[in-house]
């Protein structure tokens, strides 16, 4: 593991209030195309002048990072507030993690009303790319640095950003193995999506799924020697609904508590063909299903490839003996992409997590919601997870993304509160 600090350092003067560090990082392009690297830069030089132990974690790609920013435990333990962050079944487990990502999805195509990379404040709302998903809370965070490290921490804080969560999530994954390597062992992780400042505690697990058909492309007229690729893929498409979406929802499991109460999923991207008189040699599905928590998915994607081996087996059997393409015909068959499986969140209101959020100030909610986060995979990491932060997931991704001052307000006094929760009294 590389630990660096060998990105490059923003020009501006530093920013040093919350709202000053919120607009600061929501200026920056961390989109995908861009690379997260802004971002982490920013953080890293307000995080090492308020004294913390920082670690930036490069990618390989030159252009994403991974950032852990540690004020580790300087107090002998005090009475109460020590319990809401140590695991009592492994005490080794002490700590809060403050997480979030720092990339941001991109405004191709949005028209905003404003520069969505330039903060603009109406109505008492913050606008901009990332005000919401998820640049306030590691903003907030950073610039209560100082707080941090002025606490006598009887337990220790930890701030960390990520790379490529609206992809893969593949930064978080990486990020599980890089702590674990520093020695950085949280009993809590508070992870900051937009949540209206409410302890949500628990999510669906978000997989997701390529698919490839290949055939042999001829002239229509001269069907015997092609190979439809989107005829297999057809078939593929309606057992995906009929046996895996479909058989979730009628027969379950079903938890109410969910907006939707069911697994779901649907291939929501085909492409195939090049023109009505032509064979379709290539056909291309992407595909998604989001499970309950308590869904166990390998199986489900044991299914999918079980299912993408006989559609596989067909097309060789069915493969032209005189194809209008020889090398076409080598490369019949079909092959599934396994892009990303995603960690459910499967807590509760009452555990360790939400209970800890809800004493510091955080709303409490038994709402679960339906869209995917990275506090799945710290809570299959060994932390209890919670998801809370400021602003609403319905402004996350939309043009004219924006996050109330209130809320700011809110996610301010929240973390002030966790500062104080980690003091020795």
């Amino acid at each position: 593991m590389t630990s660096s600090s060998a990105v490059p350092t923003p020009d501006p003067t530093l920013a040093s209030t919350a709202r000053e560090l919120v607009e600061a990082l929501v200026a920056l392009d961390t989109t995908s195309a861009t690379g997260n690297l802004p971002a982490i830069a920013l953080m890293e030089r307000a995080l090492r002048e308020a004294g913390a132990e920082v670690h930036v974690l490069p990618r390989g790609d030159g252009r994403n990072a991974n950032l852990v920013a540690t004020f580790p435990a300087n107090a002998e333990d005090g009475p109460e507030a020590d319990g809401r962050f140590i695991d009592p079944e492994d005490p080794s487990r002490r700590g809060v993690l403050l997480a979030g990502h720092a990339d941001c999805v991109p405004v191709t195509g949005q028209d905003w009303a404003s520069d969505p990379f330039t903060p603009t404040e109406r109505d008492g709302r913050l606008y901009g790319r990332g005000t919401a998903d998820m640049k306030s809370y590691l903003a907030i965070a950073t610039a209560l640095a100082p707080e941090f490290a002025a606490a006598r921490r009887t337990v220790p804080v930890h701030i960390a950003a990520t790379w490529e969560e609206e992809t893969t999530c593949n930064g978080a994954r990486a990020l599980v193995t890089q702590l674990e390597e520093l020695g950085i062992r949280p009993a809590v992780a508070f992870v900051g999506e937009p949540t209206s400042m409410r302890a949500v505690p628990a999510h669906k697990s978000m997989n997701v799924l390529h698919a490839d058909f290949h055939g042999v492309a001829a002239h229509s007229s001269l069907l015997p020697h092609g190979l439809n690729a989107i005829r297999y893929a057809a078939r593929f498409v309606d057992w995906f609904h009929r046996e895996i979406v479909d058989d979730l929802r009628e027969n379950g499991p079903h938890d109410p508590a969910f907006p939707v109460a069911w697994t779901t999923g649907g291939v929501n991207l085909f492409d195939g063909g090049i023109a009505t008189n032509t064979v379709p040699q290539d056909v291309h599905l992407k595909f998604e299903f989001r499970a309950l928590p308590q869904v166990d998915v390998e199986p489900i994607v044991a299914r999918i490839q079980e299912e993408i081996d006989r559609l596989d087996q067909q097309m060789k059997a069915d493969a032209p003996v005189d194809p209008s393409d020889p090398a076409a015909a080598q490369r019949v068959g079909a092959e599934l992409d396994v892009v990303s499986l995603l960690y459910g969140l499967d807590g509760s209101a009452d555990g360790p997590a939400a209970r800890a959020a809800v004493a510091l100030g955080a709303e409490r909610t038994e709402e679960k919601v339906t869209y995917g986060t990275e506090a799945g995979i710290y809570e299959h990491a060994g932390m209890a997870a919670v998801v809370v932060g400021p602003g609403d997931i319905a402004q996350a991704h939309g043009t004219d993304e924006f996050v109330e001052i209130e809320q700011l307000a809110w996610c301010e006094r929240f973390l002030r509160n966790v500062a104080g929760a980690l003091a020795a009294s």
